[in-house]
């Protein structure tokens, strides 16, 4: 009779998952030439049998026990045993593979996942462009595997900053470092189709931050908004780009980011995105002008405005403008009769725009 080998849970969940997930477990274990014996159940897995696993401890009367996927319990169990050993090896690093494919959100195994490296003095390049990237790929939304490669990316910077070469060498190899980065970022964003992923402009940031590398962005912005003007996303780099290069702003560059938006503003009137980058520099804040200061911008208001016949159908952020220009100049009926206009457009803010008003009566008057 033949006999029926015992399929591990892992193997079970490989087998039953998603095309990304399959895949990227097949190239872990196709890279793993140490372990031969990675689709066994981890009991029967002779490099494990001198650890005991460690059960998860929901206390004596557990108010909802959890049914936790294939092989979920067995890769924490031993995770759990692994920590407690406060073991830093190879099985250490491949076991925190596993369950980061069973839990990605886990931070605390991606942390342990570093120390691993950092203690094995670990190919950091290879983590970089073989683990870290498909899971970035796959999972563009984890910010967990961002901020592992963020920690790589330091981690890297300083070897070269450490190496014995020239400055000239170490400054070259630095910036080809960030430069990889941010083109990583783009080509998730791309793979992705999705543009306004939060994670990865915060890591974009980050780079650009630590390695001095903004002179480039405003243009990488521009390409960005000449695909989709509404990408609030570029919208918000572009201010911070603006904020690291530029400030405090002169005269000539808030002119300069005025024109830009005015410019996008007649191609999309009902852009929120670009009606808040004006706010940001017209108003009474730092780097603010007032409302009625710049002649182009109450042109380009009315010009809105004058497109729709029913008042309750114009742009409701031209009107709002409107209220602030009139604001400005202390024309302080005008602006209530368009705060008022404002709650009929935008019912769902009728509040906000009672309260505006109420703050207009108590302003001191011009």
């Amino acid at each position: 009779a033949s006999s029926i080998p015992c399929l591990s849970p892992v193997l079970v969940w490989l087998l039953t998952s998603s095309p990304p997930r399959r895949r990227r477990f097949e190239e872990h274990m196709a890279v793993d030439d140490d372990d031969d014996e990675g689709f066994l159940p981890y009991p029967e897995k002779s490099q494990w049998k001198d650890v005991a696993p460690v059960k998860q401890n929901d206390g004596p009367h557990p108010l909802a026990v959890i049914k936790y996927p294939h092989g979920f319990e067995e890769v924490h169990d031993y995770f759990r045993a692994v920590q407690q050993r406060n073991e830093f090896s190879d099985r250490a690093l491949r076991l925190t593979a596993d369950v980061i494919e069973q839990n990605s959100a886990n931070y605390t195994v991606w942390y342990y996942r570093r120390r691993c490296l950092k203690e094995l003095n670990s190919d950091l390049q290879a983590e970089l462009l073989e683990f870290t990237d498909k899971w970035a790929r796959d999972c563009p939304k984890n910010y967990q595997v961002w901020y592992h490669r963020r920690w790589l990316i330091m981690e890297m910077a300083d070897g070269i900053r450490a190496s014995s070469k020239s400055q000239e060498e170490k400054d070259a190899e630095i910036k080809e470092l960030g430069d990889r980065e941010l083109e990583y970022h783009t080509d998730v964003m791309q793979v992705n189709d999705d543009f306004k992923n939060y994670n990865g402009w915060s890591h974009r940031q980050f780079i650009v931050s630590k390695f001095g590398m903004w002179g480039k962005e405003m243009n990488f912005v521009e390409d960005l908004l000449r695909d989709d003007v509404r990408n609030n996303s570029a919208w918000n780099h572009r201010h911070t780009v603006v904020k690291n290069t530029c400030w405090p702003v002169t005269p000539e560059v808030r002119q300069r980011e005025i024109d830009y938006t005015m410019a996008q503003l007649r191609k999309c009137a009902n852009n929120e995105s670009a009606w808040n980058y004006l706010a940001a520099f017209l108003g009474t804040a730092e780097g603010k002008v007032a409302w009625d200061s710049v002649p182009a911008v109450v042109v380009l208001v009315r010009e809105i405005l004058a497109q729709a016949e029913d008042p309750t159908l114009q742009c409701r952020f031209a009107v709002e403008a409107l209220a602030n220009i009139h604001q400005a100049r202390g024309e302080t009926k005008e602006a209530m009769e368009q705060y008022t206009l404002l709650k009929e457009i935008d019912k769902i803010r009728t509040s906000y725009w009672d309260w505006r008003m109420e703050l207009l009566k108590i302003a001191p008057a011009k």
